[in-house]
């Protein structure tokens, strides 16, 4: 019976993506194992939002290669794939494949001809290369697959993927691709899979769910999944919210929950160079939505995301 062992850097929307790895892979009749250097294959899902998240996951694949055992295959994955497929397969030789989201275990790779290796490759042996930055989305998506039950008493659920937005530090719509809601049914249907008493929704951009299929998914609002997920689980959190999107009733349904948390996106106060970083708001609207939170829930929590562009 064949061994995999999965390494997740990154965000908790990678978390989920790797949990939905570890699903296919375990429905293939393979078993996990917590030591890459007994694994048959080791597969590494990679951050590519910064610099230093960049520089940790290609480290990561360094280590884990000198882990690993001869006869092993070493797939990376994740955003640094899909971001750099390419250059990333190029400059990482001793990897066996780079694959996009879905690639690696559900798509058949992309053969190349091998002129585009470094001089001194054998391409009668060298291993396959996948060009994911060119490629297409595949159809084969990882958001829609089955997961196992959660270890812990909580797990994330993602519930859209992509993004719509053109923030000037952020290049995850590049790869990403644009906001696509997954349907209710198909989200509460993994709530129940997680088997978990808490569920963390995550998405690239969470309270623009249902934006883009607005006659399918309502009026294009998050407040109905909020309310189908809380009917399955004793609390729902949000990670994370733009301050653009904290409409009122928004606001109102999360201080009713069990946990009245408010996970904020807010890089700056400086109305200037936040129209520079195309995002809405500055300081006196952020505190005025605070103020509002504050008026419906005093004992509310709030965490900062400060999302800085890399220097």
């Amino acid at each position: 019976m064949q061994r995999f062992y999965v390494e997740t850097l990154g965000c908790p929307k990678n978390d989920v993506d790797s949990d939905k790895l570890v699903g296919a892979l375990v429905a293939d009749g393979m078993v996990a194992t917590d030591d890459a250097a007994d694994a048959d294959l080791v597969v590494v899902n990679t951050c590519a939002f910064i610099e230093a998240a960049r520089q940790e996951s290609i480290a990561t694949i360094h280590a884990l290669d000198a882990a690993r055992s001869d006869d092993s295959k070493l797939v990376v994955t994740g955003c640094m794939a899909e971001r750099y497929g390419d250059e990333l397969a190029d400059a990482l030789p001793e990897v066996d494949s780079v694959a996009g989201f879905g690639q690696a275990f559900g798509i058949a790779p992309v053969e190349r001809d091998g002129s585009e290796l470094p001089h001194g490759h054998d391409t009668a042996t060298e291993r396959k290369l996948i060009p994911v930055s060119s490629a297409p989305l595949p159809s084969f998506d990882l958001l829609n697959l089955p997961r196992p039950a959660s270890v812990a008493p909580w797990a994330y659920v993602k519930i859209a993927e992509g993004c719509d937005r053109s923030c000037g530090f952020c290049a995850i719509p590049s790869f990403r691709g644009p906001q696509r809601s997954r349907d209710v049914e198909q989200i509460i249907a993994e709530v129940r899979q997680t088997e978990a008493r808490e569920i963390v929704l995550v998405a690239q951009d969470l309270a623009s769910y249902g934006k883009d299929r607005p006659d399918e998914l309502g009026a294009g609002s998050i407040v109905p999944l909020i309310c189908a997920v809380a009917d399955e689980v004793e609390r729902v959190r949000l990670l994370y919210l733009y301050p653009s999107d904290l409409t009122d009733e928004l606001i109102d349904v999360i201080c009713a929950s069990e946990v009245p948390y408010f996970d904020l996106s807010l890089q700056h106060v400086s109305k200037p160079l936040l129209r520079r970083m195309r995002r809405w708001g500055d300081g006196e609207r952020f505190l005025q939505r605070i103020a509002d939170i504050r008026d419906r829930e005093p004992a509310a929590c709030r965490r900062r995301v400060d999302a800085r562009p890399p220097r």
